[in-house]
């Protein structure tokens, strides 16, 4: 089962009998999962996030940072960058174990990994991949990343009951109010 930090305070919740309901918390309680409990209804698939450390400044003595990056140490090897932010949604189910990474640089790469058959993530299968499943986990990845609450519980990419509905990647603000106004 896919779990996230995201999931321990709705579980600490339910540990202390709170009506989850009445939260916008996007995890779910692992308690079901703790217990045992038959037929749990798990997601297929989880948001993972980081965001870069580098920084527009220069240090005289070591020519290598430059902008952009930070952490350099005596010997002068630099480590992290703007181009290291990323955002991925890792997708489980019966037939695939995917990972799809988004880095948020100036060429907004794509790296795309079966994680059964490559755990190592040493083959970028992104141009090679069905295009109808690059989509998916790319709305998937939309859909998570401006996600709340329960809109963060929805079916994933390889669920039975998922749709694509782009009005569910606008659900907060303005542009909730006009798509919900129009018909796709």
């Amino acid at each position: 089962m896919l779990v996230a930090n995201i999931d321990l305070g709705p579980t600490i919740l339910d540990i202390a009998g709170f009506d989850l309901n009445k939260t916008q918390m996007d995890g779910m309680s692992l308690l079901p999962l703790l217990r045992g409990d038959k037929n749990v209804t798990w997601r297929s698939d989880v948001l993972i996030e980081y965001q870069g450390e580098g920084h527009n400044s220069s240090d005289p003595t070591c020519p290598a940072l430059g902008p952009g990056v930070t952490h350099c140490f005596p010997d002068c090897v630099c480590e992290d960058s703007y181009n290291n932010t990323y955002a991925c949604v890792r997708t489980l189910s019966t037939s695939w174990d995917l990972q799809y990474c988004e880095f948020d640089d100036r060429e907004v790469f794509v790296e795309v990994y079966n994680l059964t058959a490559d755990p190592h993530q040493l083959t970028n299968i992104a141009k090679t991949i069905d295009q109808e499943i690059l989509e998916k986990m790319n709305y998937r990845l939309m859909m998570l990343q401006s996600c709340s609450g329960a809109t963060c519980r929805t079916p994933g990419v390889f669920d039975p009951g998922y749709r694509f509905d782009p009005r569910l990647m606008f659900s907060h603000g303005i542009w909730a109010h006009r798509l919900s106004t129009r018909s796709l």
